[in-house]
């Protein structure tokens, strides 16, 4: 019997595919429209976007009719591709997670070597692929080894699921390993930016004037305001020289004329190349503390939606359990769930994707801003 809560969960399921699509399609787009992001970096959030989308494309379609109907009739061969391509897409995903704060362990720990090293596009595609084929080979020769037999063809399901060895080890890979990297990784920027949050013991000064970044970035105002801390912002060097003849036309006008103002012009210049550069300083300190703030978020996101799953999964392994559990079932959405969150997480967060969806739906505020730009 169909109810009305039934109706309402159906659409909740079909609208979370659907936004995991378009999520994770403006950031594809995104990066075969602007070459600006064809970073090494980058390609990561790329892998990572893709990985989601097929989720969104494919996983929970297929998925949604079995539940609905409770069995499955589209077939055994297609059952094991479905199975196949699930874990594979949810897993990849993980380990992409974890090449992404990698590469942010290394930018912010190891931020001369990671400028200075040319990492080739070809070494970026390996990582990329070698994510694909470890999180193959934690399911997929299982399930193609005929784990899912079924000779009336009615239930669609990895029957090792109940096999208590079979789980501890995927979830150990899985999980549990992504875990604690991640978690490291995070933990060694964090130490990083606390040592250098300090000069000789004593904590870096907060000089109070306004950023200069502020006003530079054309966003649209819906993902500045969804948006979490910015990873990438930098004060630009002519903002400095900019801040720099400001401070010194002031003085001049503020001072009279003769010998002890060309003095006192010469020692004010002095410090005030020195208070810009710590200005310099404390914005980017500030901003490698957004990332670690950001990488908090996402470490906290991946274990909110990861951990009861796994832990569901162990506990029915130990009972030999296999019959319906709502508890269960809503676990396993919650990890697709992760897939719809890392959009945001990741790429829509990041400044020169947002750069990018600024040039792909606000055209034309750009052209009027520029306009207005050149006019002035």
């Amino acid at each position: 019997m169909v109810t009305e809560t039934m109706v309402i969960l159906l659409t909740l399921k079909i609208f979370l595919a659907f936004s995991i699509m378009l999520g994770n399609g403006l950031i594809i787009m995104a990066f075969v429209v602007d070459k600006n992001l064809r970073l090494r970096n980058n390609y990561f959030f790329l892998n990572l976007a893709i990985a989601d989308f097929f989720v969104g494309a494919i996983c929970i379609p297929l998925y949604i009719p079995y539940e609905w109907e409770n069995k499955w009739s589209f077939g055994s061969e297609l059952c094991i591709f479905w199975l196949v391509i699930d874990y594979l897409l949810c897993t990849t995903s993980v380990y992409n997670i974890v090449l992404i704060s990698y590469d942010r362990y290394q930018s912010i720990c190891h931020a001369i070597s990671y400028r200075t090293k040319q990492t080739s596009i070809s070494r970026t595609v390996t990582y990329m692929v070698a994510a694909w084929v470890l999180a193959f080979l934690v399911h997929g020769p299982a399930i193609l080894n005929g784990s899912n037999k079924n000779s009336e063809n009615t239930e669609c399901r990895n029957q090792l699921l109940l096999t208590t060895p079979y789980i501890i080890i995927t979830s150990i890979l899985e999980f549990l390993i992504p875990t604690i990297l991640v978690t490291y990784f995070n933990c060694c920027i964090y130490w990083s930016l606390h040592s250098r949050g300090t000069v000789r013991g004593r904590p870096v000064p907060t000089p109070n004037i306004l950023s200069p970044v502020q006003g530079n970035s054309m966003t649209c105002t819906f993902f500045s305001k969804m948006c979490f801390p910015k990873l990438d912002e930098e004060v630009p060097s002519s903002s400095v020289k900019k801040m720099r003849r400001k401070n010194l036309s002031v003085f001049l006008k503020t001072q009279g004329e003769g010998e002890t103002a060309s003095v006192e012009l010469s020692s004010l210049s002095h410090s005030n190349t020195m208070s810009v550069d710590l200005v310099a300083q404390r914005w980017k300190l500030l901003r490698d503390r957004k990332v670690a703030k950001s990488l908090a978020i996402i470490l906290g996101a991946f274990i909110f939606c990861w951990a009861p799953y796994i832990l569901f999964t162990i506990i029915r392994s130990f009972h030999k359990n296999d019959a319906y559990d709502f508890w269960y079932d809503f676990t396993f959405w919650l990890q697709w769930f992760n897939s719809f969150l890392n959009p945001f997480l990741y790429s829509l967060c990041h400044k020169k994707f947002r750069n990018a969806f600024v040039k792909i739906f606000c055209k034309k505020k750009v052209i009027a801003s520029s306009q207005i730009s050149l006019s002035t």
